[in-house]
């Protein structure tokens, strides 16, 4: 069953952006920005509020960042958990991370920098890498109960 949804609102949550005075940076380095992704989400009825942040706080770059974006998809019929996840984790974040990418650029650039383009970035993976880990600490998790 194909599970249509449609997108009810898309909005930023929350920006924050700070010049790292004490940064130097070395000559002929490139310049690493370390940043994070986190895909949370909240249910109410047959509307799915998806929240996408990235977050970038290392101490060796320039400046540090966090950005949070959140949709909200209206489902015709809510899908059930296991497929809810993927939808969330795969489809929602992809339509909202263009959005994150747009705010970091926008924030360097008024910050009188090269903007910072973010890489696509890979929600498939990164979801069935979670899976992976999941399905691995499943069986742990069952142990240390029977054990105990």
């Amino acid at each position: 069953m194909d599970h249509k949804f449609s997108i009810a609102d898309i909005r930023l949550n929350e920006a924050h952006f700070a010049i790292n005075q004490g940064y130097k940076r070395e000559k002929n380095k490139p310049i690493e920005i370390i940043h994070s992704v986190e895909i949370g989400y909240k249910q109410t009825e047959k509307i799915l509020h998806v929240l996408v942040s990235i977050s970038s706080d290392a101490e060796n770059q320039p400046f540090r960042f966090s950005v949070a974006w959140e949709g909200s998809f209206a489902f015709e019929e809510m899908p059930p958990k296991e497929k809810l996840d993927r939808i969330i984790h795969i489809n929602c974040a992809s339509i909202i991370y263009p959005y994150v990418r747009e705010s970091i650029a926008d924030l360097t650039r008024r910050a009188a920098m090269t903007p910072l383009n973010l890489a696509p970035f890979n929600f498939v993976a990164m979801y069935e890498e979670g899976q992976k880990k999941e399905s691995q600490e499943a069986p742990r998790k069952s142990r240390k109960k029977s054990r105990a």
